[in-house]
């Protein structure tokens, strides 16, 4: 057992000892009114009874070592000999599988047991999870032998646990770490999964190790090289988290102010902590905290939109138009796009060039409100060409106002340009052999997400973007790959700082499927109306708006859709 998991699992054992009882006696006192969070479920661990036979102590002890994650795993070491139990890493690395009932297989001669486990997602030593696509299985295997009192222990067995996915959800926590564009300005998180008990220590010992290596280039963080826990455990009272640090973990004061920040921002978003207090070397960290870290931009309430051949807004109740003598879409015009400025609009005119117009900078008060009924204008609008290639893909907005697209087959680089200067491309070989299929920086500017297809198959990633101080993009990261179980993707859209929405191709069905996959967690699957065809969302899954090929809007309604608009082609929120 290593010694960070053996301090962690002692500071859990003594605050479960702590708990005082429900008082039964004495007067009746007036309560704050506030309730702190709920207190970790905790799976029920028995050790081995006199007698168990193999598959008794085999199941048994998968049984407990699921308990293991809300006390010491004392209970689970009573399944191994002593050698094993020395040598055995609970959580190294931890398979979730889907629940219902494993069914083991003993090989008597041999002396072991093993599982075919259905596997839903793994878990490693620092909480990152990786999703397993539909229909995977690992094999786990137990050798087992007789003690000197002739009971049945395990003897030998991988590092790591096995838990059921009902039992994962309610003793693990979802929780973003919070480190800061390279500008920053911005705060970027990465999603962790760590055990409910003593989630705090677990979450800030994670926050101070820093980021994972596909996302370090791309981040900033407050913490030094050498950074550490002074004492391995977070004591939360009342609300307050009291997070200590070794006299290392303090770097300059402006380190120590983002440090701070960070801890703040990771840890009060935790249940039941409201407040953090950070010292180094027993020193408060900071003298005052300050908080220049902005969350994500959030696009604004009004899009832009083709409606019938002309470019407009909507504002979810009203459309406007550009005025007729500013001219119609250009012929070809497809795949909107609109900056978090709101100074810029840019589309694809056909396949191949990317153009960008200030059409829509005055917003509502320089357009007109929107007549089904008017012609559409004789001649085309000025635009401007910033990009040109074959097989362009839908352009981007970034927010520092970066265009960004590629090529559709046969890419190795993505290109990206801003106003008034020429393209610049950056390499991307790990994107070789594949048809891209949507291209989309996070709103944090941070991350890219990429759609692309690898045979037959859909695969979605993102990847760390790397940036100058002035926010011009330099490199691009080699890929997380995310989400499992997707078909084939005819869009893609970031609808927060941690979760992206891709919608399907309905192929006839009933209703299209709309995949919302979490970065660094899971994949969940809706329906949208079988005819839609593009997605935008201002933020959370509960934006998303569809467009359908007969140009219908729709928004969230309950559990469906509901028409808001029609005569609408494209529809982009920033972005």
């Amino acid at each position: 057992m290593n010694i960070r998991l053996a301090a962690l699992c002692a500071a859990v054992a003594l605050a479960l000892g702590a708990c005082a009882s429900i008082p039964t006696t004495g007067p009746v006192n007036e309560g704050s009114g506030e309730v702190e969070g709920a207190e970790p479920f905790v799976p029920f661990a028995e050790g081995p009874r006199p007698g168990d036979g193999v598959n008794a102590i085999v199941s048994g002890f998968i049984r407990a070592s699921a308990a293991g994650f809300a006390s010491d795993f004392s209970v689970a070491r009573e399944y191994l000999t002593a050698e094993a139990s020395a040598e055995w890493d609970p959580v190294a690395r931890i398979t979730v599988f889907d629940s219902g009932a494993l069914t083991p297989d003993y090989d008597e001669a041999a002396g072991r047991v093993t599982y075919a486990v259905p596997v839903a997602a793994w878990i490693d030593d620092a909480g990152r999870m990786v999703e397993a696509e539909a229909e995977t299985q690992t094999t786990l295997e137990f050798q087992v032998t007789q003690d000197d009192s002739g009971e049945w222990r395990i003897s030998n067995l991988e590092d790591g646990a096995l838990l059921a996915e009902a039992t994962f959800n309610r003793v693990f926590l979802s929780v973003p770490l919070i480190f800061t564009s390279q500008d920053l300005t911005t705060a970027v998180p990465e999603q962790r999964w760590l055990p409910q008990s003593n989630v705090a220590t677990w979450a800030a010992r994670e926050l101070v190790a820093g980021p994972s290596p596909w996302l370090t280039n791309a981040v900033h963080t407050g913490f030094p090289a050498g950074s550490a826990l002074q004492v391995d455990s977070v004591v939360v009272t009342e609300g307050l988290a009291r997070v200590q640090l070794t006299a290392q973990s303090a770097g300059s004061l402006e380190d120590r102010a983002l440090a701070e920040q960070q801890l703040r921002l990771t840890l009060s978003a935790l249940p039941g902590v409201r407040d953090v207090e950070v010292t180094a070397g027993g020193v408060p960290l900071v003298a005052e905290p300050s908080d220049t870290l902005a969350r994500e931009p959030v696009p604004e309430s009004v899009a832009a939109v083709f409606v019938q051949g002309r470019l407009g807004m909507w504002d979810g109740d009203d459309m406007w138009a550009v005025p007729a003598e500013r001219g119609a879409l250009p012929a070809g015009a497809n795949a909107l796009a609109t900056s978090y400025s709101g100074t810029r609009v840019a589309f694809r005119l056909g396949d191949s060039s990317i153009v960008t117009t200030d059409a829509l900078t005055g917003g509502t008060d320089t357009l007109e409100p929107y007549d089904p009924e008017a012609a559409v204008p004789d001649v085309a609008m000025d635009v401007s060409t910033v990009i040109e290639g074959e097989e362009l893909l839908p352009p981007s907005f970034d927010r520092h106002g970066w265009l960004w697209t590629g090529e559709r087959s046969l890419p190795e680089t993505i290109t990206v340009a801003a106003p008034g200067a020429d393209p610049i491309t950056l390499e991307a070989r790990w994107l070789a052999g594949r048809t891209v299929l949507e291209m989309v920086p996070s709103r944090d500017g941070a991350r890219v997400l990429v759609v692309s297809r690898a045979g037959a198959q859909t695969v979605v990633e993102v990847a760390a973007v790397v940036r100058s101080q002035d926010g011009a993009p330099l490199s691009v990261g080699e890929p997380l790959r995310i989400g499992a179980n997707i078909g084939v993707v005819v869009d893609a859209i970031w609808v927060d700082d941690v979760s992206v929405a891709l919608l399907g191709s309905s192929d006839g069905a009933d209703s299209t499927p709309l995949w919302v996959v979490s970065v660094g967690g899971r994949t969940t699957q809706d329906a949208a109306v079988p005819d839609a065809v593009a997605i935008s969302a201002r933020h959370g899954d509960r934006s998303i708006t569809l467009v359908s090929a007969d140009g219908t809007v729709r928004e969230r309604a309950g559990t469906g859709w509901s028409g808001v608009g029609s005569g609408v082609s494209e529809l982009a929120y920033a972005g």
